[in-house]
């Protein structure tokens, strides 16, 4: 099977770009890290927006896999999908997570334009709150 890429857009590349070189908190953040971010923004909203025609293959599939985000977007998936069966298509996992990011990076661009630095305080409290609303006490 061919090697596949994460796709997105050029305007989304911008945002991408400016985050990372910016001198706040996401300064020098690896793109695969920024992208799982993203994808992390667009599930939570729940918010697939499909990538445009012209896009174009960012990041090979090998730096995907040797990252943690590999795993996130396949659990993002099943959970979507309702079925394990989603990992065997890698086009349809791949695009599920390009979608969600999608959505993600224009949400986290304009938050961090917005805050600031205190984007982090504002990630916190979400963190808080998904914590509070999805996961029991022990």
């Amino acid at each position: 099977m061919a090697e596949r890429r994460l796709y997105w857009d050029k305007e989304d590349e911008v945002m991408y770009d400016e985050i990372r070189h910016s001198s706040g908190p996401f300064k020098g953040i690896n793109l695969i890290d920024l992208f799982g971010i993203a994808l992390v923004y667009g599930k939570q909203r729940g918010i697939r927006t499909p990538i445009g025609k012209g896009s174009t293959g960012r990041m090979i599939e090998a730096t995907v896999r040797n990252s943690d985000i590999f795993y996130l977007m396949m659990a993002i998936a099943v959970e979507e999908t309702g079925s394990i069966d989603v990992l065997i298509d890698k086009d349809e996992y791949f695009t599920i997570a390009e979608e969600y990011a999608k959505t993600g990076i224009k949400i986290l661009y304009n938050e961090y334009k917005e805050l600031g630095n205190g984007i982090l305080d504002d990630m916190e409290l979400d963190l808080i709150e998904f914590l509070e609303e999805n996961v029991e006490e022990s």
